[in-house]
């Protein structure tokens, strides 16, 4: 499967550090697709970077800004090559498997954005299979997206969010800085603004329930690569889940299952705490690391040290969400409407079924109220001994002298 993309407004692959980033990236994570948006050569010198990138297939848009690699194992189909997005549909040489990618590099003008909402929007209607839709959008969904400069204008998130709700897509998860891009200004010039974003389709989302995007650090543009890791954690699980699952011993079935149960429990922990590791310490440790950060802005509010703040806080977030998802199952409650995070809430449900399910006080035969453990435990232990024992019953039949006979002797 499509199990890692990278989509990146690279501003030009001609500088030595721009493509060294990208072919480090590429060594490091070994992705399925590359998108790189504004790479500023001439298309000629695709091939070149394919070469150097050691990547089987390429293509370039027609505007020439938007570079698309992908590997081997997979053939595609041209879907739509515009100015500001290509669609590809892939397909998998070995597997009975299909996605669809979308890159994209949007204009800055609201009115030719319209034009990219339009054309996606037509391909919405034809996709029935995964779907990823990635790049730079040149626009923030939410005003909490910008840090500095002017205000943002309602009506130019307002065409972004109904482009999204109308195309049924929804956003992967993110690590990382909120923030992907940053005009390179600092003090009251400085401007941070989320512009680059994966979205995807509910297709995509139950394929791939855990993918994530990681924003990583910018270096080499003014745009942070976008690292989409498709369900990786999941893939972790099950292999954890496999691999403990087999016992070499048989017994009654229920004896095996209980010990199967037993032993995968065991490695799902040890699991847990390697990925996850103690979530309330965690969070404890990240407010702890806010503060500091904070006070830092406050002393010296600088560029970097706002990053620093905000990569903070994007970390606490991250675990606030996990947090919220421990509680949840915790709980058992699947019909609290997602995204409101009020983990006190389920905290306080736990407490109360806990609280439902406890035994206080009890009447035994006698009709006397216990109040004690070790007086309840005592009759429950007497109650179940009476309620189980056989008692001898006599060997007294006369009764079934007066039932009728129906069958004859005939």
């Amino acid at each position: 499967m499509i199990d890692k993309l990278l989509f990146w407004n690279i501003r030009s692959v001609n500088t030595q550090n721009a493509f060294q980033r990208l072919t480090d990236l590429h060594r490091r994570h070994h992705y399925a697709v590359i998108a790189i948006m504004e790479p500023f050569q001439e298309p000629e010198m695709i091939e070149e970077y394919r070469r150097r990138l050691g990547i089987q297939n390429a293509m370039v848009n027609v505007s020439k800004k938007i570079w698309l690699f992908w590997t081997e194992e997979w053939q595609a189909q041209v879907i739509v090559d515009s100015v500001q997005h290509v669609t590809l549909k892939l397909s998998h040489i070995n597997l009975q498997y299909e996605a669809y990618v979308t890159a994209v590099y949007a204009k800055c003008s609201g009115a030719e954005r319209q034009e990219l909402w339009d054309s996606i929007g037509q391909v919405a209607l034809n996709v029935h299979v995964p779907w990823i839709v990635g790049g730079d959008f040149n626009v923030i969904l939410k005003p909490e997206e910008k840090l500095g400069g002017l205000p943002v204008h309602h009506s130019e998130t307002a065409e972004f969010a109904h482009f999204v709700n109308n195309c049924g897509l929804l956003e992967l998860k993110f690590s990382g800085s909120r923030y992907t891009w940053w005009n390179g200004r600092i003090e009251e010039d400085c401007i941070f603004k989320r512009l680059d974003r994966i979205l995807a389709n509910q297709e995509f989302m139950d394929l791939f329930p855990s993918g994530e995007v990681v924003y990583q650090i910018r270096h080499g543009s003014d745009h942070a690569p976008l690292y989409v890791v498709c369900d990786c954690q999941t893939e972790v699980f099950m292999e954890v889940v496999e691999n403990n699952w087999c016992l070499d011993f048989t017994a009654n079935p229920f004896i095996v299952f209980h010990a199967k149960m037993k032993k995968v429990k065991q490695a799902l922990a040890v699991w847990s705490r390697e990925t996850y590791g103690n979530i309330f310490q965690q969070i404890s440790t990240m407010e702890d690391v806010i503060k500091v950060k904070e006070l830092q802005f406050e002393l010296n509010p600088s560029s970097l040290n706002r990053e620093a703040l905000h990569k903070a806080q994007a970390d606490l977030n991250n675990y606030l969400c996990l947090e919220e998802v421990y509680w949840k199952q915790k709980s058992g409650m699947r019909w609290f409407k997602d995204g409101d995070r009020n983990t006190k809430f389920f905290h306080n449900y736990v407490k109360g079924r806990r609280r439902k399910l406890a035994v206080h006080t009890i009447q035994n035969r006698q009709g006397d109220w216990l109040n004690t453990n070790a007086d309840i435990g005592q009759e429950a232990v007497s109650f179940y001994q009476h309620q189980f024992r056989q008692e001898a019953t006599s060997g007294d039949y006369e009764m079934l002298k007066k039932i009728p006979k129906v069958i004859t002797n005939a």
